[in-house]
């Protein structure tokens, strides 16, 4: 069995997460770099599940620490004021609190941060105790942003790919509480392209990544060229994120499908060769849901192999409680 990876540092958070109306956020969901790999100081962008907006971030691996900085709005306060390329799914929203992207990953393509929303719907109480659907037609977006944060352009071209995809048709606007609904919550990006990776469904054992045209889903009638990679990370085990590395591999951090909080992995993904490996899973801490991932560093030996550091994030804790881990990559 592939040992744990143990943290090796925990940062410091200075200043406030925010999300929606909330003071501190306790639901961040990814993290993402436009500065160059191994800098020990680099701007990053934010995001969590609950809001409109990220927020930048300065990581300093030096001082072991993570500022909140700017917020950065992806999403007009207003629904009224939205337009995005492409069509919305049906459904609408039940309400003005549900307008939130609910954004589940972020990468950075230049010259722009991308970042997705679940693309899910969930069962959810009204305030008068009836259980319904929640569309959420604002979580079917895909958001970019330039590097200063500004400029928010927005998509539904996912959203319709999905409707009619054969591997992700059948569970279109079907809730992951009930009927291994879609649910994204990973993003990565590389030569132009964007990877989609999946909580749910997973079928047979088998998660799913989707790949397409980064410019695509922003200009009406281009080709995405979607691509359908299935990844075997086994029943029950979805794609919690992404992170891609120098030379093109994915590292999938990997979680349950259901609201488990142990059982969380790290995999190395070979895209051309369409193999996984394990590499090992990460010793719970607390309880915590590991939401982001972000590879901090990386340091490639003469053999062709690497040491990494990786930075994730928790869902449930006030500002993501940030830590490090370190791992071994064995070579291509």
């Amino acid at each position: 069995m592939p040992r744990p990876f143990i943290e090796t540092r925990e940062l410091a958070v200075i200043g406030e997460f925010r999300s929606g109306d909330a003071a501190v956020a306790t639901d961040l969901s990814g993290i993402a770099s436009a500065a160059p790999l191994n800098r020990r100081r680099r701007k990053c962008l934010v995001i969590d599940n609950e809001g409109l907006f990220a927020q930048f971030a300065m990581l300093d691996l030096a001082a072991a620490t993570l500022t909140a900085g700017s917020v950065v709005p992806l999403l007009p306060a207003d629904r009224d004021a939205l337009h995005a390329v492409g069509t919305a799914p049906d459904g609408g929203d039940p309400g003005s609190d549900r307008y939130i992207l609910d954004g589940e990953g972020v990468a950075w393509l230049g010259p722009h941060y991308y970042v997705t929303g679940s693309h899910s719907i969930h069962d959810w109480v009204t305030p008068e105790g009836s259980k319904r659907a929640d569309y959420r037609r604002s979580a079917h977006l895909v958001a970019r942003v330039r590097r200063d944060g500004r400029r928010p352009e927005l998509s539904f071209r996912l959203n319709e790919l999905l409707a009619e995809r054969k591997s992700f048709a059948p569970y279109f606007l079907k809730s992951p509480n009930k009927r291994d609904g879609l649910n994204i919550e990973g993003l990565a990006a590389w030569r132009r392209r964007l990877y989609f990776g999946f909580r749910s469904p997973v079928i047979d054992g088998e998660a799913l990544l989707l790949s397409v045209r980064a410019a695509a889903l922003f200009t009406p009638g281009a080709d995405l060229a979607a691509k359908t990679l299935r990844v075997p990370l086994g029943r029950g085990v979805g794609i919690r994120d992404l992170a891609m590395l120098p030379d093109g591999r994915l590292l999938i951090l990997s979680g349950p499908t259901s609201d488990a909080t142990a059982g969380f992995a790290i995999h190395l993904f070979d895209r051309k060769r369409e193999t996984v490996h394990r590499l090992g899973r990460l010793a719970p801490i607390a309880g915590d849901k590991v939401e982001g991932l972000l590879l901090a560093a990386h340091m490639p030996a003469a053999d062709g192999s690497a040491r990494a550091e990786l930075l994730v994030l928790a869902d449930h804790p006030a500002n993501g409680r940030p830590r490090l881990f370190t791992l071994d990559i064995p070579p291509a």
